[in-house]
């Protein structure tokens, strides 16, 4: 089970792990626009405006392609081993099935209600001098409360990033700094070209 969680590129890659990934983008895709749910970015979910499932569905492959082409670029540029790009997209792809977990999470009933509440009660009970916001008791409650909903969210994301860079580690037979500082850089660089690509989307959509 701790394999299948947390490595399961050691068992899974290549077409099979890329036909799973694109089903899950797809399903991800469907459940997010019947929650209005954006995943408007790579390590991104939030609520927006109503879409045709056509429009989350290529925010997700825009997400998916953003990281895979640019870690298979870094890939080809730092490893020393061959390997395939079926298997670097391919698993890109499955580790995104986290996301698809939050978005269920998402979509329990009344959640979006209490996050918009908390949310804006928030913003009310700001106080004007912002060095005095750790003194606002209002302000602190609702924000413990919004964090605690929210966490789930942000434990899924984090699981998706650990597969990613497990993932492109296995694929590229890249170890130690070559690894990790091409994974974070790589993955800020697609988050930029993400967020720009969708921004384009959206205003055509």
């Amino acid at each position: 089970m701790k394999t299948w969680l947390f490595r399961p590129f050691d068992r899974i890659a290549g077409g099979l792990a890329l036909g799973l990934g694109l089903a899950i983008l797809a399903l991800t895709a469907i459940l997010a626009t019947a929650s209005g749910l954006h995943t408007d970015g790579v390590i991104d979910l939030h609520f927006g405006p109503s879409v045709p499932v056509w429009v989350l569905m290529a925010q997700g492959l825009i997400n998916w392609l953003c990281l895979g082409g640019i870690l298979y670029v870094l890939g080809r540029w730092l490893s020393s081993t061959r390997f395939r790009a079926i298997d670097l997209f391919g698993t890109q792809a499955l580790a995104r099935w986290p996301m698809l977990v939050a978005v269920v999470y998402m979509a329990i009933p009344g959640l979006s209600n209490r996050i918009e509440t908390y949310t804006q009660r928030m913003m009310a009970a700001m106080p004007d001098d912002p060095s005095k916001v750790m003194a606002s008791s209002a302000y602190l409650l609702d924000a413990m409360w919004l964090t605690l909903i929210s966490l789930p969210v942000l434990v899924m994301i984090g699981w998706m990033i650990w597969l990613m860079a497990h993932g492109y580690a296995l694929v590229t037979n890249l170890k130690g700094q070559r690894v990790v500082f091409s994974f974070i850089g790589g993955l800020i660089a697609a988050e930029i070209l993400s967020k720009v690509l969708i921004h384009f989307l959206m205003k055509a959509a």
